[in-house]
């Protein structure tokens, strides 16, 4: 999985940085098929952006933003709204249809 870190308009600490590749990291749980992941931290005048794209092979990217006064703050939001999409996504993925195994093995 490539991981791009880009700030704007500002300079990050380290810590923040190694906190954004460490949830980054638990991605790959959800969904073997994530290639990419693009980080950007954006500072404005009252408020810290933070936005995340993941880009996953055979379908669309998933983008999230977050904002608040820090940028911690902005990337738990983020995270939390990835976290859904994410689980989202899976559960769109199976067939709802299908028998349950249990059932289908007992048919033979």
């Amino acid at each position: 999985m490539d991981v791009r870190i880009t700030s704007r308009h500002t300079t990050l600490p380290d810590s923040l940085r190694d906190r954004a590749e460490g949830l980054l990291s638990k991605r790959a749980k959800y969904d073997g098929r994530v290639s990419a992941v693009e980080v950007i931290f954006d500072e404005e005048r009252n408020s810290k952006k933070v936005e995340e794209i993941l880009h996953i092979d055979r379908s669309d990217p998933i983008v999230a933003s977050g904002e608040g006064d820090d940028f911690n703050e902005a990337l738990s939001q983020v995270n939390d709204r990835l976290d859904r999409q994410l689980r989202k996504l899976h559960l769109q993925a199976k067939d709802h249809r299908a028998p349950p195994l249990a059932d289908a093995l007992s048919e033979e």
